[in-house]
């Protein structure tokens, strides 16, 4: 990473010292004073939450506990703590996502193909007149802070009343934290009924056990049956997907630090599919899931067009009667003028979607 100039420093610090102290994360002047603004807001918003406090009675008492708590968070972000951290939410939609240290922080990217799923989903709907279009079963598993289940809960409530969507991790840290941005935003009135309809659970998604519960569930006889169509509507997942020399060698230093490795790189499970790469070991265990549980659609997300192709080599070889996509990272964009709408696999035209990086495989059951 290249030396901030000495002459942005001094700049930044004649016009306020915070905005010196964030330089070395944010990078520059703009992205610095937004920052800044947000901090300020956050630290208004505690000040104000504290009001009532003997403690805050005094007003100068008041100042300055705001002062010190200012240049303190300015510290953390500048020494290289995500801002998500420290503001201990990230806008995800129409929701209020809080975030935690040991909890992957939710990506804008995410958001754009969870949306781009829900429009989908909807509008497949509209050409279906079956009863059963009322009700729909969202499965999301590697759930983490529960960004992508409630995301779609909230966009897809209201079209399907008997909307169910059950989430799974296993980081104990983040199952409470899902469980927690539930309860949130169902407080803040961006979820409704969420505490009937939206569950999350600790669980290892290689274990056999808990896959022999899931089939029991969600009434599918036995492993490699193929269970019937509907058993299972939407299955989702933005799993563990770089290697560990990628993440050595390709994320940011505030993501080496901070987020939690566990969400990043998978760990190896090469007993159990001797074939894969490393990184990609959850997408076959995913696609042994939806060849059993057959859902109507599955996205998962993937870190490059490389690994996305990956992916789809996988889901042809493991999953029949399924249509393919690639997804990028803004899939309802017109792609640019050097990105092709289509990708050879083997013998198969796969289309891609959008505009930006390859960041997911879609898939829609056909039979």
């Amino acid at each position: 990473m290249p030396r901030l100039p000495p002459s942005l420093i001094r700049r930044a610090h004649s016009i306020s010292p915070h905005l010196a102290t964030l330089l070395p994360a944010c990078r520059d002047l703009g992205s610095a004073r937004n920052e800044l603004r947000w901090i300020r807001e956050h630290v208004a918003e505690v000040a104000s939450s504290r009001g009532d406090n003997s403690s805050y009675s005094s007003t100068p008492s008041r100042e300055l506990e705001s002062n010190a708590l200012l240049s303190r968070l300015c510290r953390r972000r500048g020494s290289g703590v995500p801002l998500q951290y420290i503001l201990g939410t990230q806008p995800f939609g129409d929701l209020e996502i809080k975030c935690r240290p040991g909890v992957l922080i939710p990506r804008p990217e995410t958001e754009a193909w969870v949306t781009e799923l829900a429009g989908v989903v909807c509008r497949d709907s509209g050409r279906n007149d079956d009863k059963k279009s009322i009700s729909l079963r969202v499965l999301d598993l590697c759930t983490g802070s529960g960004c992508i289940a409630l995301l779609l809960y909230s966009l897809l409530q209201r079209r399907f009343p008997g909307l169910s969507v059950r989430g799974f991790d296993v980081e104990p840290r983040a199952v409470a934290l899902a469980r927690e941005n539930s309860a949130y935003n169902t407080l803040q009135g961006f979820l409704s009924r969420a505490e009937q309809n939206v569950r999350f659970e600790e669980a290892d998604i290689f274990s056999a056990e808990w896959l022999a519960s899931l089939l029991r569930l969600y009434g599918v006889n036995g492993i490699g049956t193929g269970g019937e169509r509907g058993a299972m509507d939407i299955l989702v997942s933005n799993p563990p997907y770089i290697s560990a020399q990628g993440f050595n060698r390709d994320t940011t230093r505030s993501v080496r630090n901070y987020e939690p490795k566990l969400a990043l790189v998978p760990a190896l499970q090469s007993t159990s599919f001797p074939d894969c790469r490393p990184e990609d070991v959850f997408y076959a265990r995913l696609l042994e899931i939806a060849d059993v549980l057959r859902p109507r659609f599955a996205v998962f997300e993937v870190g490059d067009l490389e690994q996305a192709l990956h992916v789809v080599r996988m889901a042809r070889s493991r999953c029949d009667g399924v249509e393919i996509e690639v997804w990028r990272d803004w899939p309802d964009m017109e792609p640019c003028r050097d990105e092709g709408n289509v990708v050879g696999v083997n013998d198969v035209m796969v289309p891609v979607r959008g505009s930006g990086n390859g960041r997911a495989v879609f898939l829609r059951r056909t039979i």
